[in-house]
Formats: C-alpha cells, structure tokens, sequence
C-alpha cells in the first residue's frame, strides 16, 4: 500500500508517494484545490487507480488528455484514446490541449485519429500532426483532411463544363455563408449571357421577360444533377479533368480517385515517386504555376488519414495517398486560393466511407488479413483485434 504525504501553499502543492517527493505548480486557484483534493482522496484509499490518477495529473500534457478523456499509461506516460491500445503521438496530445484549453469541439480531432489508428505505417502516424500543424489543413468533424488538387480540365464542352464549374463554386459560396444551395437560383442576363445567383423569394417577385433574365434552376438541385447520382444519370455536363503529370487519369467531381496502396511509395524520403499527390495550398498554387495553359483548374478534395502514404521529409506541403475524393471546383483567382474552412459535401464521402468500411471490416472477419501495406512502408506491428476494434468504432461514429 501506498504512503502518501500532502502540503498545499497556495498554488503550489509539495506531496510524496513512498518517499519519493513531488511538486506540482498549479495554474490556478482552482486548479490547485481540484489537484489537492485527488491527492487526499489517494491519500485515504491509496488504490492503483487513485494513484495512477495523482502521477498522470503531475504531468501537464497527460494531465490535459485525461480531463479531455484520454487514458495515460503513468510508467511511460503515453497516451491512449480510451479503450485502444495504439499511443497518442505526443504531437496530437499537444492539439488535443490546445482544443481542451480553448473549449473548441474535439470530434474532428479525435475522429481524425481514430481513422489515422487505421494507417498502417507507424511513420504517418506519427509525422502527420506536424503536417497539418505546418500548413492550412482543415479537419471536418468526421475526421476527413480537406486538401487541394490541381489539375486540367479536358472536358470537350467548354460551355456545359463551364457551367457546371460555375454550380459548384456558387454552392461553395453559399455554404460558406451557412446558406443553403436550394434557397438560391441560378439566372443568366439574357443581354451579357453571364451567370449569377439570387435568393430564391426575390427571383419569385421577378417578372423574367421585363427583367431581361432566365431563370435556369434551383441552385442545389442543379448541382446534384451535375455532379451526384449514378453514372448513367449525371448530368452530361460535368466536367472531366486530368492530372498535370501524366494526363492519362480519369477526375471527376463526387467520385473517389484511387491508387492500388501497394504500389504506393510509402517512403518519406522520395519526394516524387508512386501515388497520388495532393497538398495545402502552397504546394498547389506553386504547382499549378509551374504549368501553362487556360484550362488549369484547382480542386477541392477530401482525404481519409488512413490513405495517406506518405509526407515527402523535403517538402512538407504535399502528401502521397492512396485515394482522394474531389468535390468542388476551388475559387481561386490565378494566384491564391480561397482557403475552404468547413465541410460542405462530406455527406457524400462518409456514405462512400460507410461502405468501404463495412467491406474491410467483413475481410477482417472473413480472412484476417491487415491493411494493404505501400511499398516501403514499416510494417504493422499492432494485433489484428485493434484494428477490428478501430474499424468497429469508425462504423459507429459514422452511422450516428
């Protein structure tokens, strides 16, 4: 049993466990007597847990994951997500009480772990954080990396493309002002022929002939007959693109663009090698100028952090993955990009996600195989039963 020894003076707590002496300088009034007042509670029942509470507590990062509901393990003082048994990089412990100390919502960042837990390379899982601590990355609440591409549009009608680009940059638009798509209209002036939006209640006031305009649509509903729904029922008009490299890939907006992960290069010191490139805005804007030509085009993507292969060591602005998934046409004026700073499609990848999973969890059942390794990847080293366990969770926490 444990002898325990307490002093508190103000706002710096002195105790001992077993001799050994420790001292604890608190931020806060407040902070020091809830401090105080677990160590007496060890002190009359000096149980393991009690006192594993008191060692995780005198350390500042571990104490923030335990108020934020992480498990810490008081040996090494690694940190868990409750119920795993893969270690928090102590890079995401420092995000995770940044989000704690400043109240922000904790389910994209958690969420964002918990699909990292899926990634089979030690090395992504530990050098990502910086990544994204690095550049203007933006986490949606199911966890997904909102990236950017760039690309060229190679869609032979320039009109229906054109088109069909405008939809998707006035939905982004009017998501960004928490709108919704479906309470616009699209209109064009019949003088200039240019495209515009309005709310749908002023369009309903309008006299179309007297106005000189033609009202064309319902602005959420025009996107979706563009970009969603089956192969043989999108809307002809939806633009085509290609990558920059070798123009031979086949990008559309809304459908996941894939690469077999064992042909990936999961090694960090290959700048340029196999995969899928996509990256924060400074590599894309640089890219996209190195390249000439009118029909350059930037896209909006999501990536799930368990497809990420690999985050090149000399240049940190991009990543290779093994699947990203396109969904909107970036506002960018020839230089910058407009920086997107929320989810505004990522329904429709969590339904694609819903069933990728469930795939990979019944293989898991059925043959007991892990995630497909990349070439050059430091091979899984954790049990198949917590990446079971992993999957499971990520089923639940989408389908809620």
């Amino acid at each position: 049993m444990k002898n325990i020894n307490v002093i508190k003076q103000g706002t710096v707590i002195n105790l001992s466990i077993d001799g050994k002496l420790h001292k604890k300088v608190c931020g806060s009034a407040h902070e020091a007597d809830s401090f105080y007042k677990l160590v007496l509670v060890a002190k009359t029942d000096p149980s393991d847990e009690n006192v594993k509470a008191i060692r995780c507590y005198l350390n500042e990062k571990t104490r923030i994951a335990m108020e934020a509901g992480l498990e810490v393990d008081p040996e090494t003082n690694e940190v868990y997500l409750a119920g795993f048994n893969t270690p928090v990089p102590m890079a995401l412990v420092e995000i995770i009480k940044e989000y704690h100390e400043n109240g922000y919502p904790m389910d994209a960042i958690l969420n964002f772990w918990k699909l990292l837990m899926l990634n089979p390379d030690t090395r992504v899982r530990t050098d990502l954080f910086d990544f994204i601590s690095t550049h203007d990355f933006v986490l949606t609440d199911a966890g997904y990396m909102v990236v950017y591409k760039a690309v060229y549009n190679k869609t032979v009608d320039k009109e229906a493309s054109a088109f069909a680009e405008f939809i998707s940059s006035q939905c982004l638009q009017v998501k960004k002002w928490s709108k919704s798509p479906n309470a616009y209209v699209v209109y064009r002036d019949n003088e200039t022929e240019d495209l515009f939006i309005t709310k749908k209640k002023t369009a309903n006031k309008w006299d179309e002939v007297e106005k000189g305009v033609e009202i064309l649509g319902v602005l959420g509903e025009l996107h979706d007959s563009i970009f969603n729904g089956e192969e043989n029922v999108k809307d002809s008009g939806s633009p085509m693109y290609t990558d920059m490299h070798t123009q031979e890939m086949k990008i559309e907006l809304g459908v996941p663009v894939k690469h077999d992960r064992k042909d990936c290069d999961a090694n960090p010191r290959m700048d340029c090698s196999n995969g899928l490139h996509v990256g924060a805005t400074a590599y894309v804007e640089k890219f996209v100028n190195w390249h000439s030509g009118e029909n350059r085009t930037i896209l909006v993507c999501y990536v799930n952090p368990a497809n990420v292969v690999a985050v090149p060591i000399t240049d940190h602005s991009k990543m290779r993955v093994s699947e990203y998934f396109p969904f909107a046409v970036a506002n960018w004026d020839g230089s910058k990009i407009d920086i997107i700073e929320q989810a505004y499609f990522e329904s429709d990848y969590t339904t694609y996600e819903l069933g990728e999973l469930e795939k990979q969890l019944a293989k898991v059942y059925a043959e007991e195989k892990p995630i497909v390794d990349a070439m050059n990847a430091e091979k899984e080293q954790r049990p198949m039963s917590e990446l079971l366990k992993v999957i499971e969770t990520r089923l639940v926490d989408i389908e809620e």
